[in-house]
């Protein structure tokens, strides 16, 4: 292998690397389910969160999802304790989220932005850690 292709490795490696940490995770779930029904652009999915911590970007795959469609979302979501901010990201950038206290449950309604083949829904840790999060995301493209 020549140098300049040796150069190239470490680039392309990191490149690869910083492009699949992209989105909205900078936290980590533990003791995660979920059950889906998907139906080609339309669907829900239900789990739980054991724990929470920091920023989570839930992704839902659907491969009748483009990137750039809009997607009406609602997050029904409780929680036994922490308090947890739920967001999604409409095509315009326009963000709308709620945020839930311990021991409480909460809906949010909002427009999701498609990626390639699914959007991402964003929960957050607001104290650094929640417990017991229970969620049910329906959705429909527009």
């Amino acid at each position: 292998m020549n140098n300049r292709r040796r150069h190239w490795l470490p680039i392309l490696l990191l490149t690869t690397l910083l492009a699949s940490c992209a989105g909205g995770t900078s936290g980590s779930v533990l003791g995660s389910r979920e059950s889906c029904f998907i139906n080609a652009g339309s669907g829900i999915c239900e789990g739980t969160f054991s724990t929470l911590k920091g920023t989570y970007g839930k992704d839902i795959e659907d491969e009748a999802i483009f990137s750039g469609d809009a997607i009406d979302v609602e997050v029904q979501t409780s929680v036994e304790s922490g308090p947890v901010r739920i967001s999604v990201q409409s095509p315009s950038g326009e963000a709308t989220f709620i945020e839930i206290s311990s021991g409480n449950s909460g809906t949010l309604i909002g427009v999701a932005s498609g990626e390639f083949d699914g959007f991402e829904v964003v929960f957050e840790a607001l104290n650094g850690e929640a417990t017991g999060i229970t969620y049910q995301i329906t959705y429909q493209v527009r």
